[in-house]
């Protein structure tokens, strides 16, 4: 295959740096073609809204499209309106502040080569790297929160030097505008089990003139969209961390009133209210485990993909099987009638109950989770239906685009016309 790459410079204010960037770059273009398949390589410069002479600059070079907008809007918009005009099957972007060595291109374009990966990141998160501690801190932070959602081993979630397949851009986006676009690629390729993505240890100067990037704005929208994109691809991740969090509670609060029972035979009339608190929190989080998983059947048949699951995701996902909770719901409805039968034929005989409060409790606990888990049946049924049906048409997709495929057109000629056709209709025979 033909590999041709295009070096995408976003710049904002970049005066001071823009030209040594340029000339590293247009220096390294020989070497990139000698020791990488990449027969061709273009640069194009997005000027980002400058106010200084960052424009005129880049313009003083030749063979380097420039692309200028009138007014700032974003690091992610500029990379992505130099992907769209690039000519390569190859996009690539670094930073115009001279913090990273185009030399390091070569590569990245041959382990995204090599490995057959969409993307190729240059991590700077190594003992060469000359990044301020306090933003190497919120680095590694996002990184070992991506992979905790993720579970991968990414050790550089922002970096602003990477190689990507033109093609692969689609399965990426979309992708916001600003500085978070970086984290937010990183976060949808590792989430995308369609998408590889491989990292190459690269150097990292001290920048050149002053930086774009907040700590605290840039660092919460980075936080933002990582957990913005998780939510897209694994809700359960988040419903299910934040569901285990109120289970645990729930029973924490839970323990004292059982140990109590099964040593006296009775529950205090004192802990009524700690038994109400119980029953809401593991009420809420079974709501949330409901709510996760079906927000994750949602994803994925969005997504178009099944995903490999873990342990524990694997066990859910059996234990909520639509026909697991159709039986079940109606069970719990049916104990917890049962339970307070006696209180419901008293009511309904004389008007009052006699039953102790907590039949009642434990009856109104017993309900709720059976209607939740019956509505929660339903609904996996639903999805159910509505992912064999986009199965179906997925599959007839692809048989019809084989069987066009395998077909062959060729023209008419005096031995295979009819009687009454012309010389230029076509036939179709199949392969």
């Amino acid at each position: 295959m033909n590999y041709s790459l295009t070096i995408v410079i976003p710049a904002y204010n970049e005066e001071k740096a823009i030209a040594d960037t340029i000339s590293r770059c247009k220096d390294c273009i020989p070497l990139i073609i000698e020791q990488t398949p990449v027969q061709k390589v273009e640069v194009i410069v997005v000027n980002d809204g400058s106010k200084d002479q960052t424009e005129q600059i880049a313009r003083s070079f030749d063979e380097v499209t420039v692309i200028s907008f009138p007014k700032n809007r974003g690091y992610g918009a500029a990379l992505k309106v130099g992907f769209e005009k690039s000519t390569g099957n190859l996009v690539s972007f670094l930073d115009a502040d001279g913090t990273c060595d185009p030399k390091y291109f070569v590569s990245l374009c041959n382990l995204l080569i090599d490995e057959n990966a969409d993307i190729s990141i240059g991590s700077r998160m190594n003992p060469q790297s000359q990044m301020p501690k306090i933003r190497k801190i919120g680095n590694l932070f996002y990184a070992h929160l991506i992979n905790l959602l993720a579970d991968t081993h990414i050790t550089d979630s922002a970096s602003g030097m990477r190689v990507i397949r033109k093609e692969s851009l689609l399965e990426i986006y979309p992708l916001p505008d600003g500085l978070h676009f970086t984290p937010a690629m990183t976060t949808k390729a590792v989430l995308d089990h369609k998408l590889k993505i491989v990292e190459f240890p690269i150097s990292y100067a001290e920048r050149v003139g002053r930086s774009k990037l907040s700590v605290f704005e840039d660092g919460f929208r980075f936080l933002l969209v990582i957990f913005d994109i998780t939510l897209s691809f694994r809700p359960l991740r988040f419903f299910g961390a934040i569901s285990f969090l109120f289970f645990i509670i729930g029973l924490l609060f839970g323990l004292y009133p059982v140990e109590f029972y099964l040593r006296y035979g009775k529950v205090g009339e004192y802990m009524i209210y700690r038994l109400i608190f119980v029953i809401v929190f593991i009420l809420t989080g079974y709501f949330l485990m409901a709510v996760g998983i079906v927000a994750d059947r949602v994803a994925e048949i969005a997504n178009g993909f099944n995903r490999p699951k873990r342990f524990l995701e694997a066990k859910l996902y059996w234990l909520f099987s639509s026909k697991k909770l159709l039986i079940i719901g109606p069970c719990l409805i049916m104990a917890s009638i049962l339970l307070n039968s006696p209180s419901l034929w008293s009511y309904l005989q004389e008007g009052k109950i006699y039953q102790h409060w907590s039949y009642c409790i434990t009856g109104a606990f017993l309900s709720l989770l059976g209607m939740q888990t019956l509505v929660l049946g339903f609904l996996q049924r639903i999805l159910f239906t509505l992912e064999e049906t986009k199965r179906f048409h997925y599959l007839y997709e692809n048989k019809k685009k084989k069987l066009i495929e395998g077909i062959t057109v060729f023209p008419a000629t005096e031995n295979n016309q009819g009687p009454h056709q012309k010389a230029q209709k076509v036939y179709l025979t199949r392969k």
